[in-house]
């Protein structure tokens, strides 16, 4: 993955695939006043880059029926970032960062039953050589899962053009097919495949694929996930923070909290804080005046327990983001650490 920073027609062009990210470059192009080759050249240089990464959301409480887990783990500094790879390298990982300060590692995890979270505390983390310690805690509800976090840099308009399903909420008798999970499992893998190689690979015509894929965006199930590398918007900072608040007050200053827009991610949690926010700034300053301004210090009983800066992000959905230092770029030996 390159460490330029794009100039503003990939930030354009980045900020469309954020809002849609299936949208052909022509939609794109027009959407945002763009010659179609233009957008397809830098969109595709973008994704080979590994600056952006299209693949898909669904909703891993509501329609997975998963609970979703949080974990901070203390390491020993030489095992840091073998153990945040291995935990990286989890099917079931959706977040994995590493921390300022310390050597420590916090992430999500999508466990798909009761039987493998059992599996996760009392074998999978206590097998993980290299560590001191283990915290996790249940995420309760999402306020914002960060695959609709946009980087405010399209106008409204733009904006409109590119959403083809707008958010809908998900009916929660509704479930997946058999057929639904194996589109989204390709989906998952490239968020941009087009709808006649989905078609190949399922054994079933066009028509057939685009229907399914439409019917699950229609009705909430299925939404395009676009990660891309902060950087690329001149969000140099990005950290977690931990809140507390009191209970009854937890669902509005977590429902507002989500409408900040340095607030990528947040959800409320068990544990001895009530929220964990993914916050994404230009620099220490902004995040200062985040911590201190009327986003945070302005709701009365809202506490800052923690605030780290992530020094890299290692996994943000299906976007591998690995800023070790050149010295560790392989992984240690075969066997040194593992699960």
């Amino acid at each position: 993955m390159s460490d330029e920073i794009g100039d503003d027609t990939d930030r354009l062009v980045a900020a469309a695939l954020q809002v849609n990210g299936r949208a052909s470059w022509g939609e794109i192009g027009r959407a945002i006043n763009l010659p179609e080759r233009t957008v397809a050249r830098r969109g595709q240089r973008l994704l080979d880059r590994g600056l952006v990464r299209v693949s898909t959301y669904v909703d891993p409480t509501r329609v997975l029926h998963v609970r979703a887990v949080l974990f901070r783990i203390a390491t020993h500094p030489q095992a840091l970032w073998h153990v945040a790879r291995t935990l990286a390298r989890r099917p079931d990982a959706s977040s994995v960062s590493v921390l300022e300060g310390s050597s420590d590692i916090a992430g999500m995890l999508l466990p798909h039953d009761d039987a493998s979270i059992r599996e996760l505390l009392f074998t999978d983390f206590p097998d993980l050589k290299g560590i001191s310690s283990i915290n996790v805690t249940t995420v309760l509800k999402f306020f914002r899962s960060g695959h609709d976090w946009r980087a405010g840099v399209l106008t409204d308009e733009q904006v409109e053009a590119l959403d083809a399903y707008p958010a809908t909420d998900v009916d929660p008798a509704d479930s997946l097919t058999e057929d639904d999970g194996d589109l989204i499992a390709l989906l998952l893998k490239d968020g941009r495949m087009p709808v006649a190689q989905l078609a190949r690979t399922l054994g079933v015509n066009v028509t057939t694929a685009r229907r399914r894929m439409e019917s699950l965006s229609r009705r909430g199930l299925m939404h395009p996930r676009t990660e891309v590398v902060p950087s690329l918007f001149g969000l140099g900072l990005e950290a977690l923070v931990w809140l507390r608040v009191p209970m009854a007050r937890l669902e509005r200053v977590g429902t507002a909290l989500a409408e900040a827009p340095e607030v990528k991610f947040i959800v409320a949690t068990t544990g001895t804080s009530q929220l964990l926010a993914n916050v994404l700034v230009t620099d220490e300053a902004a995040f200062y005046e985040f911590l201190t301004g009327p986003a945070v210090a302005g709701h009365e009983g809202l506490e800052v327990v923690d605030a780290l800066v992530v020094i890299t992000p290692v996994l943000r959905g299906s976007l591998m983001v690995d800023g070790a230092p050149e010295s560790l770029a392989h992984d240690a030996p075969t066997g040194a650490i593992r699960l």
